[in-house]
């Protein structure tokens, strides 16, 4: 009987291979929770590009750098006063560490962050929040569940909410203006909003609800159970917005000194993990309000608005008319 063998080679070839394979299951990057610290250092120091690098292939395939950089600003961690890290639990190429964050406003946020082993080192594929009892956690990172008040019929369309760019300042100035002065002529008429809610966003309007639905007339129990009679879902209307402003129409407030003036804004703008770009601000000049003709106002504004079809639509409006000599919009 024959006996086989294999040369040298071939044993030293079977060996490197191996040697290869385990090469990608072993931890040359310390644990899981050195790499999730390190990520809370790089949101800390405002380094977003380094800590989205530590992210895995798939979580990066889905999201961009920029949407990355929406969330972890919008969640607040880039001003997180401490975190307390808890010890990592591995299970095979995955492991999961739960962190504490004490925001700004002192308040707490825990999310149980999940990596991969990848490339040598341990990268982050989810980060969810831990549910209060009976709740859910949600993975803060999702695009999709930042999509709710988009019509459903086009909510896949949507898979970075905060693809947009941020226009440039004399853009957003003259969005800022031309929404207040539209806002100004709705005062004038006596409280008729139809001009400005006609140029407020779809999102706004419907709140991901399919505008046929909405304005069902038959008899099907089903349909007519989702028309949301009581407006549960906040969807903006015309008379909603006269109601919300019933007391500067009162009070007779006229903005139109603001044309052409400048633009303070309180804070930077930027658009959000859910595509909203807000401004807060005020404009550089005193307006009118006849109920107090002999004292200065000034008016304080925050504006948001979404993109719908090439353009910057409203998404939300708060107007303050304050004494003039109020600080409450500074320049960033």
């Amino acid at each position: 009987m024959e006996r086989s063998y294999f040369p040298h080679s071939f044993l030293r070839t079977l060996t490197l291979l191996f040697a290869a394979l385990l090469c990608g299951c072993k931890d040359t990057g310390g644990t899981a929770r050195n790499a999730a610290e390190e990520m809370s250092r790089a949101f800390s120091d405002q380094r977003i590009a380094d800590a989205y690098r530590q992210t895995a292939t798939a979580f990066r395939f889905t999201r961009s750098e920029s949407y990355f950089e929406a969330r972890v600003r919008d969640l607040g961690l880039c001003n997180a006063r401490s975190v307390q890290w808890g010890a990592p639990e591995r299970n095979g190429r995955l492991a999961t560490v739960r962190g504490e964050f004490t925001l700004k406003d002192e308040s707490k946020l825990a999310l149980t962050f999940t990596f991969s082993m990848e490339g040598g080192g341990w990268r982050l594929i989810e980060a969810r929040s831990v549910p209060a009892p009976g709740g859910k956690a949600e993975d803060v990172f999702a695009v999709a569940s930042r999509t709710k008040d988009t019509v459903s019929a086009r909510a896949m369309d949507i898979l970075e909410p905060n693809a947009a760019d941020l226009p440039p300042e004399p853009q957003l100035r003259q969005l800022a203006e031309d929404t207040l002065l539209l806002f100004n002529e709705s005062l004038q008429n006596g409280g008729d909003f139809s001009a400005l809610y006609a140029a407020a966003s779809d999102r706004w309007k419907y709140r991901g609800r399919d505008p046929h639905d909405l304005a069902y007339a038959g008899s099907d129990p089903e349909r007519l159970a989702a028309l949301d009679p009581f407006n549960n879902d906040n969807r903006l209307t015309a008379a909603a917005l006269k109601n919300a402003f019933s007391a500067a129409v009162d009070a007779r407030v006229d903005l139109s000194p603001i044309r052409g003036k400048k633009m303070i804004l309180a804070e930077s703008p930027r658009v959000n993990s859910d595509g909203v770009l807000t401004l807060r601000g005020t404009f550089d000049t005193a307006v009118f309000q006849a109920t107090m003709p002999d004292r200065p106002r000034k008016v304080d504004f925050t504006l948001e608005y979404v993109r719908e079809a090439g353009q910057w639509k409203l998404f939300g409006l708060t107007v303050n008319i304050v004494s003039a000599e109020s600080q409450s919009a500074p320049k960033p």
